[in-house]
């Protein structure tokens, strides 16, 4: 629960939501990654993109409910999130909470905006207003229909779409280290968050552990230990694995992600049909399975490559 003052929290695991459909609308909904002046924030004096912020912020309605929100993450792989909130009565709330070690500052930065719009449902005011310095974020979620990571995005979007029913929603983006006031303290707050204890959740994306592991197989590739391994000809992401070459070679594919089902189309990314009918990103194959994106990253691999050849998809890896 979120309470006026300052709250620490660990990051829950994912709740259920309501699924997206085709009659799924965000009529009521905006995204903005840019300010009023479109000129890109590195040909700009700081100076200038902090009175260009203060002017967009000062067009925001005067009863709206205003939320910044940020992600962090450290050197070590500790991730944090915080989201600062000032309410139409002058109140102000702080939350900042600990993410899964390792996830990625792009999840860090979601994480923010779901726990931001849990906050909102809680209000009845007619304009929602969602402040980010995070443009990724407010790219991947204009393209909401394309998104298919269900675990976090779908979610927000569902969220999204429950609070734009009563009210309407802006995400606007706003650049960082400027000295916007709200966009300051929300980073101190996910700073401070990465710091609290263990997350209760340890989920990570599949292109997390995949990025994890890609980092872990070159740090090996460049300090070689003396193993018979090294003078062997396995793929490089499976250098401590075992079994049969096609299983390495499997292991090695699904772990970076140039899977066989893998298509490039007008420059875009595609994927041949699962026999689900869904398409075939490591993602989806791996929840397909059953299994979990953290049996990827294990040693060995060994039970991910019989749960592979058990369900029949050795072809689409």
């Amino acid at each position: 629960m979120w309470k006026r003052g300052l709250l620490d929290f660990n990051i829950e695991p994912c709740i259920s939501f309501s699924c997206l459909t085709s009659n799924t609308s965000l009529d009521k909904v905006s995204f903005s990654d840019q300010l009023l002046n479109r000129a890109p924030k590195h040909t700009q004096h700081p100076e200038m993109m902090r009175q260009l912020s203060l002017e967009l912020i000062n067009n925001i309605p005067s009863r709206a409910l205003v939320l910044y929100t940020d992600g962090s993450k450290s050197d070590s792989g500790r991730t944090g999130s915080g989201v600062y909130a000032k309410a139409e009565d002058g109140l102000v709330f702080r939350c900042r909470f600990r993410n899964p070690d390792n996830c990625s500052v792009f999840r860090s930065e979601l994480l923010a905006i779901r726990e931001t719009l849990n906050f909102a449902l809680h209000f009845e005011n007619s304009d929602i207003y969602i402040l980010t310095d995070s443009k990724s974020s407010i790219q991947y979620l204009k393209n909401w229909p394309e998104i298919r990571e269900k675990k976090t995005g779908q979610e927000v979007i569902s969220k999204i779409a429950t609070l734009s029913q009563k009210s309407r929603v802006c995400f606007q983006w706003i650049p960082s280290h400027v000295g916007v006031f709200g966009n300051e303290v929300v980073d101190v707050l996910a700073k401070e968050g990465n710091a609290l204890p263990s997350a209760t959740s340890s989920e990570l994306f599949t292109s997390e552990i995949s990025s994890i592991h890609k980092a872990k197989a070159n740090s090996a590739w460049k300090n070689p230990p003396t193993h018979d391994w090294y003078a062997g000809n396995r793929p490089g992401l499976t250098l401590q694995s075992v079994g049969t070459r096609s299983a390495q070679t499997a292991l090695a594919r699904l772990r970076s992600g140039h899977i066989k089902s893998l298509k490039f189309i007008d420059k875009e990314k595609t994927f041949s049909s699962c026999s689900c009918s869904c398409p075939a990103s490591p993602a989806h194959i791996i929840d397909c399975i059953g299994a979990s994106a953290r049996q990827m990253w294990s040693e060995e691999g060994k039970g991910l490559v019989e749960l592979l050849e058990r369900h029949d998809v050795m072809d689409l890896v």
